[in-house]
């Protein structure tokens, strides 16, 4: 009795094994239908710019001052590339390079073809002879010598975008007085150095500006207008008043008694 049941205890034990080993066989079977498909998707992939390559680039954007031609041409190593496997970011890299563009998007279009879309560089300034001040408060390398009907911006130790802030707020000041700005210097250690249309320096220094243009605007029109020819330079780096320069001309010929003196005023 006690035999009987161990041979069929024995028997019950033997049928698990035969179907542990029947699903290690299935298992291994399916990982081959895996590794078909994964096999196959890399070689396509391996083989990508010869199934899917660039063959048209489509450029937009309005060029007023970029090379189209250039552009094109520095485009054409891209031709040919994968559809997907085009750097994308190293295009953007190659077109940044040239100094009159502002920015740059590519986008993919299925199958065959890219569009590349160019912002330019607004110009506002000039910096200084070889470079000019973007919109965006970018110095930028080009020919500013063509571009004599903007104003100069410039600052030897501050950075572009607070130098176009403090040009834009004396635009607005002295446009109170109909007076307009044409020239901001900013020397190493701070100081504003104004020039107006008419060619009239002001010398704001580097502390107080505001109460010193305040206190400017304030006598401008009944002092400062009626004698602005006469006028070379205004200092306005003095705690109490100001001091004038004159013209010579305005000097020579004329009564002392009815200008200024040099002193602070």
């Amino acid at each position: 009795m006690f035999k009987f049941r161990k041979q069929a205890a024995q028997a019950k034990r033997k049928i698990p094994a035969a179907q542990a080993s029947s699903f290690q066989w299935r298992k291994s079977y399916n990982w081959i239908f895996l590794l078909v498909p994964i096999a196959f998707a890399g070689y396509y992939l391996s083989r990508m710019d010869e199934i899917l390559p660039i063959r048209s680039i489509q450029l937009a954007g309005t060029f007023e001052y970029l090379d189209q031609g250039e552009i094109e041409q520095a485009l054409q190593p891209f031709i040919g590339q994968g559809f997907f496997s085009l750097d994308i970011y190293q295009m953007q890299r190659v077109l940044h390079e040239k100094s009159w563009t502002d920015s740059v998007s590519v986008r993919r279009v299925w199958p065959d073809r890219l569009r590349v879309t160019i912002i330019e560089k607004k110009p506002v300034a000039r910096w200084d002879d070889r470079h000019l001040l973007s919109d965006r408060a970018r110095v930028y390398e080009a020919d500013s010598g063509a571009f004599g009907h903007l104003p100069i911006v410039y600052s030897a130790s501050h950075r572009p975008d607070w130098a176009l802030r403090q040009y834009h707020a004396l635009t607005a000041r002295f446009a109170s007085v109909e007076e307009r700005v044409v020239a901001l210097r900013i020397d190493s250690r701070g100081a504003l150095d104004v020039e107006l249309i008419n060619g009239l320096n002001i010398k704001l220094g580097r502390q107080d500006v505001e109460r010193r243009i305040d206190r400017l605007v304030s006598i401008y029109e009944q002092q400062i207008l009626p004698r602005r020819e006469q006028i070379q330079r205004l200092d306005l780096r003095y705690s109490n008043g100001f001091a004038v320069a004159w013209k010579q001309e305005a000097l020579q010929g004329s009564d002392k008694a009815s200008l200024w003196s040099n002193s602070n005023v």
